[in-house]
């Protein structure tokens, strides 16, 4: 599912939600380990503010965007790739998505953590990166050398999101972690 399928499902459900943080907010729940769908539809029903036949009118469409996300997540070639607006936005704008990207990312790995929270020393960096990226601000100067230095900023800003939440998700996954290590003989 694209932003905009994405956005045009929360209007068809009257959601005021952005869709770049409810895919944050998934990523970070899935990123935990796995988890039953009737919980992940409810943590998400209640991060949405669905109720009654609004959720259940969006059960099918919600599955199937978990389902996706899951897999991406997985996809060991790393194609993963947060869900943000295109690139005709402005700069600004598309800043603002990845700020709520990242701090909706920590409130899904807050949902989804349980007492142990085991994660490397590369993961801790990631997660606090995320974090201040989460609080991004977007002033910057409107002249046309900056917005084309912005851009370029914003492509590497995606790029290490990107990475950093695959790193945490195999630091996390407890499927990357029963993979036995290879024997030297």
């Amino acid at each position: 599912m694209t932003f905009e399928q994405l956005e045009d499902l929360f209007y068809q459900l009257k959601i005021q939600a952005s869709p770049s943080g409810f895919h944050g907010f998934l990523c970070g729940r899935l990123s935990c380990g796995a988890v039953q769908m009737e919980d992940l539809v409810n943590s998400s029903a209640a991060w949405l503010g669905l109720e009654g036949e609004a959720a259940d009118a969006a059960f099918g469409d919600l599955e199937s965007f978990y389902e996706g996300t899951l897999s991406d997540l997985q996809d060991i070639s790393f194609l993963f790739q947060p869900l943000l607006p295109d690139d005709e936005l402005p700069l600004a704008e598309r800043l603002i998505s990845v700020g709520d990207w990242c701090a909706n990312y920590l409130s899904g790995l807050g949902d989804g953590m349980g007492a142990e929270f085991d994660i490397s020393e590369d993961g801790k960096e990631a997660l606090q990166d995320i974090a201040a990226i989460g609080q991004i601000s977007t002033d910057f100067d409107g002249d046309e050398e900056s917005e084309e230095e912005g851009e370029k900023d914003y492509i590497e800003l995606v790029e290490y999101v990107r990475v950093a939440v695959q790193l945490i998700f195999s630091d996390l996954d407890p499927m990357e972690k029963a993979t036995p290590e290879p024997t030297i003989h």
